[in-house]
């Protein structure tokens, strides 16, 4: 009887230390599953949900925005152009006489910049016209986002937006 006693106090004292070690076991694997999931959520390029509105619901604004900055990625990415330079930096003044306020052109053109405050940088790369995203923050204001691929993340540009006449100009830009 004691034998009995004694198997059983054994199986029982196994039992329990299994079950331990699996409830550890399985605290380590909810710790390694939460920090995979962590790993795989670092936004990339190629998961960032689009922030632009669908075609049909994109405003006057963002519309004139995507328009300003498909055409200024693509002149600038022509730059310099060495057979025609005058005429490189003349379709772009074009460019900004056409979308940007007086007052922002002036400031976009100081000599005490580094860097392109349109784009945030001081290179332009067509790349970006792939990745380029627009968000309405309220009637004046906008966000564009452009891929930054040396960080592997998305840069914002705020804008704000003046309606003049019949239709909309970037009229500052908050650096």
């Amino acid at each position: 009887m004691v034998k009995i006693y004694y198997f059983i106090s054994a199986c029982l004292l196994l039992f329990s230390c299994n079950n331990n070690n699996t409830q550890v076991s399985s605290s380590d694997d909810i710790r390694d599953t939460i920090s995979s999931i962590k790993r795989d959520t670092i936004v990339n390029k190629d998961t960032i949900a689009p922030i632009q509105a669908p075609k049909e619901e994109t405003d006057e604004a963002t519309k004139m925005i995507l328009e300003f900055y498909d055409k200024y990625i693509r002149q600038q990415d022509k730059m310099p152009c060495l057979d025609n330079r005058e005429f490189c930096e003349e379709e772009l003044r074009k460019i900004e006489r056409e979308f940007l306020s007086s007052k922002l052109i002036r400031k976009v053109n100081s000599d005490e910049l580094s860097a392109d405050p349109i784009v945030k940088a001081q290179d332009v790369f067509i790349e970006w016209l792939d990745s380029i995203k627009v968000k309405k923050i309220n009637s004046k204001r906008y966000n564009v986002y452009l891929f930054n691929f040396y960080d592997n993340r998305y840069d914002s540009i705020q804008l704000k937006v003046a309606k003049k006449k019949d239709r909309y100009i970037i009229d500052d830009i908050i650096f």
